[in-house]
Formats: C-alpha cells, structure tokens, sequence
C-alpha cells in the first residue's frame, strides 16, 4: 500500500474490522505519525431528512486503516 495524501474534509471508509463500511470525515491530519482524526455520525433519520436522533464520534486512525473514497 503506497503513500496516500489525506487532507481535512476528505471523506474515507473503513474497508475492513469493527468500523466495516462506515464513511468518516478528515478533521487532522498527523503525517509523522501517519495517523488520522476522523469524525463521523450516526442517527435515526426521518424520512423527509430531518435527523430523530445523532451520536457523534471522533477517532484516531492509522493510514493503513482507511481508504480514500
């Protein structure tokens, strides 16, 4: 896996483990370290959009964890 250039506002995935399929934001960006601060929710959601219910969560993750989307 070659070196990937992750920016704020990117938006990744999760393609494998616990966190499969979830869709994250970039929040920092630490390129020593090669890790991540992402963000991501998750909610009930009305069917005309308007969010019932949110939980929001924050990680740090390494670069070989996500895939850019």
């Amino acid at each position: 896996m070659g070196f990937r250039a992750y920016g704020p506002g990117d938006v990744v995935v999760f393609p494998k483990g616990p966190l499969n399929g979830i869709c994250a934001v970039v929040r920092e960006v630490d390129s020593h370290r090669s890790k991540l601060r992402l963000d991501f929710r998750e909610g009930i959601v009305h069917h005309e959009g308007n969010v019932l219910r949110e939980r929001r969560h924050t990680v740090t993750v390494g670069f070989d964890e996500i895939e850019l989307m």
